[in-house]
């Protein structure tokens, strides 16, 4: 009887600890890339396991994959079918206009360096517009420079006159417009078969698409622009509901994955996935093809009156469209 009693006490440590770091509370995070992608791979990893570190195990996620089209994802998050997602902005239309600030031809620099000063910006300036409802925005990024990739060799942006290319949303598709393609709009993980079918004949994307999304397997011309040809604004979000029901502990958990840091740690991500992206483009024979001086002056003149009519139009929200860019690209200097 003694040897049992004893057994038992022994027990009682280890269960009271097992339950100590079962998590009580486990939030669905929405994706919509391959398991390869940054977000899957990385990023989210990250998050789940910092949750749990955080809470002690009583905080966890899980990724939920095909839970909508990377379209409908704001509404999934915003609707409650999933807890966090990340977003496309452009995907949304008419619903978001002050991000497009963060998208526009003209912004240099990586990823890291144009999401802190998206973040920066959307707190100092575009955060008043309230533009996102029903989800509390965890941190805003973008990709790294866009580039045009297409699977015929092109020497200046005169050549896309015509071209059929995906174009993505956005600013994208006013730089597309501008240049005078025939723009094709598809969520990115649709661009590989469009353009092995002969839908597109390339795409308007970043490096990291190129093992991301395989692009490097069909794509074997990059051409780039030096002063920034677009990129494309994200956001990390939450479901408000799901995140006032969280405890004030686990609220600490999930507030120390927003903001500028979170932004950063996530750019940096994704800058890391662009330097895998041109390890691959390369590997596969690609060629990266510089737009001269030349051309970077006609790109900017054929793109010049986008960004009056993105500062309008985020203006109209409520905000000094003007002063935030000024402030955007003063981060990046």
């Amino acid at each position: 009887m003694k040897k049992t009693l004893a057994a038992l006490a022994a027990l009682i440590p280890l269960s009271m600890a097992g339950n100590a770091v079962a998590a009580d509370k486990t939030l669905t995070i929405s994706s919509w890339a391959g398991p390869a992608h940054t977000m899957n791979a990385h990023v989210f990893p990250m998050m789940i396991s910092e949750m749990e570190k955080c809470s002690g195990g009583s905080l966890s996620a899980k990724v939920e994959f095909g839970l909508a089209s990377p379209p409908a994802q704001y509404d999934t998050v915003r609707d409650g079918v999933a807890d966090i997602g990340w977003i496309v902005y452009g995907y949304t239309p008419g619903k978001f206009e002050t991000t497009k600030l963060a998208e526009l031809p003209g912004n240099t620099g990586n990823a890291t360096q144009m999401s802190v000063a998206f973040q920066k910006t959307h707190e100092k300036y575009l955060a008043a517009a309230k533009e996102a409802k029903g989800v509390k925005v965890m941190a805003n990024y973008v990709h790294g420079p866009g580039n045009v990739n297409t699977t015929k060799p092109i020497s200046s942006y005169k050549d896309l006159v015509g071209m059929k290319m995906r174009v993505g949303g956005g600013v994208a598709n006013d730089v597309g417009t501008a240049l005078g393609v025939a723009g094709v709009n598809m969520p990115a993980p649709a661009v590989y078969e469009a353009i092995s079918s002969g839908v597109t004949e390339g795409v308007f994307f970043p490096m990291e698409t190129m093992y991301a999304f395989k692009i490097a397997e069909l794509a074997k011309y990059t051409y780039n622009n030096p002063q920034g040809m677009y990129t494309t604004a994200f956001g990390l979000i939450i479901n408000s509901d799901s995140y006032d029901d969280l405890s004030d502990a686990h609220k600490a958990c999930v507030d120390k994955m927003t903001g500028v840091e979170m932004s950063r740690t996530i750019g940096n991500f994704w800058d890391e996935a662009d330097t895998l992206g041109r390890q691959k483009f390369e590997e596969a024979g690609g060629k990266l093809t510089v737009a001269s001086a030349a051309d970077q002056a006609y790109f900017a003149e054929k793109t010049a009156s986008i960004e009056a009519k993105v500062v309008a139009a985020a203006s109209e929200r409520g905000i000094d469209g003007a002063a935030a860019l000024a402030y955007y690209r003063s981060l990046l200097k």
